[in-house]
């Protein structure tokens, strides 16, 4: 008789084990720091534009935006799924990922008018 316990616990550990998980924790803050850059830029009242083409920079900067996320999304589950990548920051960024992109494309259809009842 084996002593051996059947399965083997891994404890999570916080930084990312692969390069994969690298690339989703490394996007996933490009994503959440350009997200907090337009909030704070929105609520000091230094940029405004009612539609997508009122102002580029905007346009540009939520374009990077859901990029960035989508990119960190895809990354985080390809390390979680594929590498085995279960650390802490890949699984948090791969949500932070998920997250900010619906919520920008949530965004893109408001301001397209699809969500408009």
């Amino acid at each position: 008789m084996s002593t051996a316990p059947l399965h083997t616990h891994h404890s999570m550990r916080w930084p990312p084990e692969t390069r994969l998980g690298t690339w989703a924790l490394s996007l996933s803050g490009v994503a959440l720091g350009g997200t907090i850059a337009l909030a704070v830029a929105f609520s000091a009242g230094l940029e405004s534009a009612e539609s997508f083409s009122d102002n580029w920079v905007l346009t540009a900067a939520g374009v990077g935006i859901l990029v960035s996320a989508a990119a960190s999304a895809v990354t985080g589950l390809m390390a979680v799924i594929r590498r085995h990548d279960h650390s802490w920051s890949v699984v948090s960024a791969a949500g932070v990922g998920v997250l900010l992109t619906a919520v920008s494309l949530q965004q893109v259809a408001e301001g397209l008018g699809w969500l408009s009842g």
